[in-house]
């Protein structure tokens, strides 16, 4: 009986593991952000700003601009990209402000505040639920390229 519920239970278990890696590897999340086509290339040497660990610019393109982020992540590509459109009062845009050393992004219309670091963007204070646009980024030598 207990060789039964074992074999039972591994077969659950391996089920679940599989939906969950399938579910997982989904990019399917729908931003409330409008599709913007985002075709951005970045020459590091050129901004300075993004050196630092938590350092940032702001570009045009995209929704409601893109802010370039200096994660924390020690990688091959270290650079994230948000649209910087507050997710929580759409179609009216107000743009996100990154704040200097914080590794936050702060709506000035409503307040909310989100998250830059780990390749996050979520919401840390409301009203807003939702994260900010997240755009595609690669580094290669001096060359940041932003995509969607």
């Amino acid at each position: 009986m207990n060789q039964y519920f074992d074999k039972g239970l591994k077969t659950i278990l391996i089920c679940f593991f599989v939906l969950a890696g399938i579910n997982g590897c989904k990019d399917d999340y729908n931003s409330v952000v409008p599709y913007v086509r985002v075709y951005l290339d970045i020459n590091l040497a050129n901004r300075t700003e993004l050196n630092p660990i938590g350092g940032f610019f702001k570009v045009n393109g995209g929704f409601g601009g893109i802010i370039v982020f200096h994660d924390l992540a020690d990688s091959s590509n270290p650079f994230l990209a948000y649209d910087a459109a507050c997710t929580y009062d759409l179609p009216a845009v107000y743009s996100v402000v990154a704040e200097e050393g914080t590794g936050v992004a702060t709506c000035p219309k409503c307040g909310s505040q989100f998250i830059l670091f780990s390749a996050n963007g979520s919401p840390i204070k409301g009203p807003a639920t939702e994260p900010l646009k997240q755009y595609q980024t690669t580094f290669s030598g001096s060359l940041i390229s932003v995509r969607n």
